[in-house]
C-alpha cells in the first residue's frame, strides 16, 4: 500500500513509500505516525499538498523562484511552500533604481523622493552659483575696508555681495524648491564718464568813463 509522509508541524508533504506490511495482522498495513493512505490531490506547478485536520489541501508553492523584497528591494527566494509572496512581502519585479520604493502593488518614485531630489537639485545650483560670487570677492574684504579697492573693483565687490544676498533670499523664499528666480549676475563696470572741462571766464565788457572823469578840453581865451 502507499503512503504519504508529512511534516509533523506543518502538515507539508514530505514523500511517498510503500508500507510495510503487519506481521501480526495478515492483509493490513502498517502505517507509521505523520503518514497516510489517502491519495494526494492532484497540484498545479505553484500549489503543494498539505495534511491538515485529516485531509490533504492545497497550498501555495513558490519555492525556487527568483523574488525580491519590497523593504529593500534585496533579491531573495522563499524557502517554505504554503504561503504567497505577497503575504511575505515579496515580488518578482526586480526593484528598477534606489530612487523607487514599493508603493500601492508597483515600484514607483514617491512624492517625498521627487520633492527631495528637487531640493537637492536646487541646492546644489545655489552651492555653485554662491561659490562663484565668493571667489569674485575672495581676500578683498580687508583691501575694501583699507580703501585699497580702485572704483571698478569697489563696484563688483559691492555687486557680488550684493548678488549672495539675494542668492540667500532666493532660496528662504516661501516657494523655494517649487519655484525660484536666479538673481542676475552683476552688470559690468561702467566707468563714470569723464568731467565736462570748465568754461574760461569771459573777459569785462568795456564800460563808459563817468563824466567826472571824462578828460576836459582846454578853452582858448577869449
Amino acid at each position: 500500500m502507499l503512503i504519504h509522509q508529512f511534516d509533523n508541524s506543518t502538515g507539508a508533504y514530505l514523500n511517498s513509500c510503500l508500507a510495510d506490511a503487519d506481521p501480526r495482522n495478515d492483509g493490513r498495513w502498517l502505517i507509521p505516525a505523520f503518514s497516510t493512505s489517502d491519495p494526494l490531490p492532484e497540484r498545479t506547478p505553484l500549489s503543494w499538498p498539505f495534511y491538515r485536520d485529516g485531509a490533504w489541501l492545497l497550498l501555495p508553492d513558490y519555492r525556487g523562484r527568483p523574488f525580491y523584497r519590497q523593504d529593500t528591494g534585496e533579491p531573495t527566494e522563499i524557502l517554505a511552500a504554503g504561503k504567497t509572496p505577497a503575504e511575505l512581502n515579496l515580488t518578482e519585479k526586480p526593484r528598477p533604481s534606489d530612487r523607487h520604493t514599493w508603493i500601492n502593488g508597483e515600484w514607483a518614485v514617491s512624492a517625498v523622493q521627487l520633492a527631495q531630489e528637487k531640493r537637492d537639485a536646487m541646492m546644489a545650483e545655489f552651492d555653485l552659483r554662491m561659490s562663484k560670487a565668493r571667489a569674485k570677492n575672495a581676500g578683498k574684504a580687508d583691501a575694501l575696508a583699507a580703501g585699497l579697492l580702485n572704483d571698478e573693483e569697489t563696484y563688483y565687490f559691492k555687486a557680488w555681495s550684493a548678488y549672495q544676498m539675494a542668492l540667500v533670499r532666493a532660496i528662504e523664499s516661501d516657494k523655494f524648491p517649487d519655484s525660484i528666480e536666479w538673481p542676475a549676475t552683476p552688470a559690468p563696470y561702467v566707468p563714470p564718464p569723464p568731467p565736462e572741462p570748465e568754461a574760461p571766464e569771459a573777459d569785462a565788457p568795456a564800460t563808459d568813463m563817468p563824466a567826472d572823469d571824462a578828460p576836459t578840453q582846454e578853452q582858448d581865451p577869449a
